[in-house]
């Protein structure tokens, strides 16, 4: 079956389905469906029966804030498989098929891949489990090592870092770490004067050519030095596929002289570029910058909206001006050389400060109390940070709007841009920013930011 075929196929809401989940656990595997259904001997898993025990599937809520829910897959058990009570399920895969009882199994499309969250209730005639999203392995600390004499984490630098610290791991020499990564280049500076050094870009050491006089930092420069570099080397670290990446060409950089995880890394880099990141339905990482739609890639109309079922939830006031907060300094001096502060004033201000400042207002005089607000972001460049300033505030010259619908459709993603033909959004394209399908009812529950 081809991907066109299947679509034309998931259009059809009158098209009869049945859904097939492979729950995993410590010792093996259970395949249940919603109806009966045994694939085919010419199937890659030939003749594999799949019990009719499913009373109900998943519910799936994809958000742009990452929060990724599933509901809960509920069994029926008639004394058959109360014995499955013993088995350890927590924590490993649940798989959620969907296709036609007459389709051959290799043509039904994954609908879902998540964590079993273990059982929620047993009595007679059923068995619930709770299945969570995959996001959760992203919450794991990445291991950068140890540095000597619990001095912590050796430091994790992704990309172009101004001033951070760097750690002493000899006794014997002046060598000190700055780096988990390999690096392309280090620059030492003793209160902010460049001082004589040999590096070791496999590993992110320095080794000094003489004592310091006052505190070492270093600027860094690492190969993952743009968000879609940053984010590829995140899944590639938890061994996530990647769905969908769309961020600019920025020069960024992050640095952790701490435990840090691939959620909060994630976090850094989106909060100040106007972007959102998600584990999809079927385990994939999703980073996209917030945009305002130009063309619709879905069309709603009102016989899809169920009766009664539009409502605006959350009103968001336009801004008044932005401060985009870049360059950040990681570690600012209160002691600055003296050949710096004489001979190159300006980078004796950098050092002294924590952040770099792009500026901008704009007119929104139908708003009185608008605000102008602050924004922290990974930029590291002067032009990157004037673009992405512009591209914040155009998004909001303008109050912006968050309805909810619930709607009898084919599938719709997150990110989709839609044209709502409603009365009250006639005219307005909005955003799908949260979508909760009830499969295989073909209920969903939509976010739409306008």
């Amino acid at each position: 079956m081809t991907d066109g075929q299947y679509l034309a196929w998931l259009a059809d809401l009158n098209a009869e389905r049945i859904v097939l989940a492979e729950l995993h656990h410590a010792h093996g595997v259970q395949y249940v469906a919603t109806g009966p259904y045994m694939s085919l001997p010419g199937d890659s898993d030939p003749n594999r029966p799949y019990d009719d025990i499913l009373k109900s599937a998943v519910d799936i809520t994809t958000r742009i804030d990452g929060l990724t829910t599933f509901g809960e897959v509920a069994l029926i058990d008639d004394g058959s498989i109360t014995d499955w009570l013993s088995h350890a399920w927590e924590g490993h895969k649940i798989r959620v098929f969907i296709g036609a009882p007459e389709w051959s199994r290799d043509d039904f499309r994954l609908l879902a891949t998540g964590r079993n969250g273990g059982i929620t209730e047993a009595r007679r005639g059923k068995i619930v489990f709770r299945m969570n999203d995959e996001s959760s392995v992203l919450d794991e600390r990445i291991d950068t090592g140890e540095l000597p004499d619990d001095a912590g984490p050796v430091p994790l630098a992704l990309g172009s870092i101004f001033n951070a610290p760097a750690y002493r791991i000899s006794t014997e020499t002046l060598t000190y770490r700055a780096s988990f990564l390999p690096v392309t280049s280090i620059r030492a500076k003793d209160a902010g004067a460049p001082v004589s050094h040999t590096t070791d870009t496999a590993n992110g050491t320095i080794t000094l050519a003489a004592s310091l006089v006052d505190a070492l930092t270093v600027d860094i420069e690492e190969p993952h030095n743009t968000p879609s570099a940053v984010i590829e080397w995140i899944a590639n670290y938890y061994g996530i596929s990647i769905g969908t990446i769309e961020m600019p060409s920025y020069q960024v950089g992050l640095y952790y002289n701490s435990d840090v995880t691939g959620s909060q890394i994630l976090d850094d880099l989106c909060a100040g570029l106007g972007a959102y990141w998600f584990i999809d339905q079927v385990g994939a990482l999703v980073v996209r910058q917030h945009s305002l739609p130009t063309v619709a890639d879905v069309t709603i109309v009102g016989d899809d909206i169920r009766y009664d079922q539009v409502s605006l939830s959350e009103t968001e006031p336009p801004w008044r001006g932005l401060t985009l907060r870049w360059g950040h300094n990681y570690s600012p001096l209160s002691t600055i050389a003296g050949e710096v502060d004489q001979q190159s004033p300006d980078e004796a201000t950098r050092l002294r400060t924590e952040w770099r400042e792009s500026r901008a207002t704009q007119s929104v005089d139908d708003y009185p109390l608008a605000e102008h607000v602050t924004r922290d972001s990974v930029i590291q460049n002067a032009d990157d940070a004037a673009i992405e300033r512009d591209r914040l505030l155009a998004l909001r010259v303008t109050r912006r709007e968050i309805w909810d619908l619930e709607a009898s459709l084919a599938p719709v993603e997150v990110g989709q841009a839609a044209d709502i033909q409603h009365r009250r959004l006639a005219g307005r394209l909005g955003r799908l920013i949260s979508v909760g399908r009830s499969l295989p009812r073909e209920k969903t529950n939509l976010g739409v930011w306008v």
